[in-house]
């Protein structure tokens, strides 16, 4: 099988520094790969900027259209939209926090190109339930026929389960941006007798430096490279996640991985299993009421070693069982299987209208 992904446009595959989709796409290639697909990763970067996205969709189905024979499968909504109007059929993964959360014209536009991009597409993959169903109740009737809910995988070898230090370091992983909530997790360490380090990019200034004042508890790190991100995993406790809008954060499939129980709210259900590999605040629940329920959790358990060791290894089997990428890779192989035959019917039933509407010869 031939399958095409076609990249952003905005940052490398794989990306040099910070890049959450160019990432997963960059290890989506390479577990195809090592299950016999045929990969093509087809993806030009000019200056790391969001609108980078149409220039490089602009030309995109005239280089598709140089790798005959392939199932194209697109991950960003402009990307999409423009293989509709160029009449590439295409798979669909989406991942777009507007279908939680939309503010203001920008974000509004976001959502329409995204619902476009749902709707014109020959398959559409779920990240997880919750998006499933909420593309469903968004869409009535506009979804395509083949809609299944596929994760992203994680990388068990290269990011190892190791024991838990127990030295009360409390780790968050992501962009510092305010829909992330990090004030949220910087308020639940404080009193604990921990520290909480905080590790991305930091695009927002005068949101880094307002979580540097909360408290000398509170440390930015920064980008780290994977290597380092990997130390930083085995030295922490915990991963505290209380983000607003999540689809699938790679970062909790890594925590998960390395052994570490996970600490967030509502946009992690289905992801942590709630006792079991970390703890969820209660659905709809204040600010004040997660950083309460965090804090409590993160004495429960660094009150009970043994008990938060259980929970790092219950943590690591459960992405090993429900994460792993040869899994979600064949899960891929399987979708682009059936799309392809559906492709291929449409193909020998317009073929076969356009002979029934032959004039018969002359005799």
């Amino acid at each position: 099988m031939r399958v095409l992904i076609a990249g952003t446009g905005v940052h490398a595959i794989p990306p040099t520094g910070y890049g959450g989709i160019e990432r997963t796409l960059f290890e989506l290639a390479r577990a195809l790969r090592a299950e016999g697909a045929d990969v093509v990763l087809l993806n030009t970067v000019r200056r790391e900027r969001s609108v980078d996205e149409y220039l490089f969709a602009l030309d995109l189905p005239r280089r598709i259209r140089e790798h005959p024979g392939v199932l194209v499968h697109a991950s960003t909504p402009a990307v999409a939209n423009r293989l509709a109007l160029g009449g590439i059929p295409y798979v669909y993964t989406t991942h777009s926090r507007h279908w939680f959360l939309r503010h203001g014209a920008r974000e509004r536009f976001g959502f329409w190109l995204e619902r476009r991009a749902v709707a014109h597409a020959a398959a559409v993959v779920a990240l997880t339930e919750s998006v499933h169903r909420t593309v469903l109740r968004a869409l009535p009737g506009r979804v395509p026929g083949r809609f299944p809910v596929i994760p992203i995988g994680v990388d068990l070898d290269r990011f190892p389960a190791s024991p838990i230090p127990g030295g009360g370091r409390l780790l968050g992983v992501g962009v510092v941006a305010r829909v992330k909530r990090w004030e949220l997790a910087a308020a639940a360490a404080r009193g604990t007798g921990g520290t909480f380090e905080l590790v991305g990019p930091q695009p927002d200034p005068a949101y880094a430096r307002e979580l540097r004042a909360l408290g000398p508890h509170v440390t930015l790190r920064g980008e780290l490279d994977e290597d380092a991100l990997i130390r930083a995993y085995a030295a922490s406790d915990l991963l505290l996640h209380p983000s607003a809008v999540e689809l699938l954060p790679g970062v909790v499939l890594q925590a998960l991985a390395s052994g570490r129980p996970v600490l967030g709210g509502d946009p992690l259900v289905g992801l942590v299993q709630p006792g079991e590999t970390g703890f969820l605040a209660p659905p709809g629940a204040s600010a004040a009421a997660t950083v309460a329920y965090m804090r409590e959790r993160i004495l429960e358990l660094r009150a009970d070693p043994p008990r938060a060791q259980r929970m790092g290894e219950a943590a690591r089997h459960d992405a090993a069982r429900r994460f792993a990428w040869p899994a979600v890779a064949r899960a891929h192989l399987a979708l682009y299987g059936a799309v392809g035959r559906d492709l291929d019917a449409r193909k020998t039933a317009g073929r076969s209208r356009r002979h029934d509407r032959s004039p018969a010869p002359l005799r």
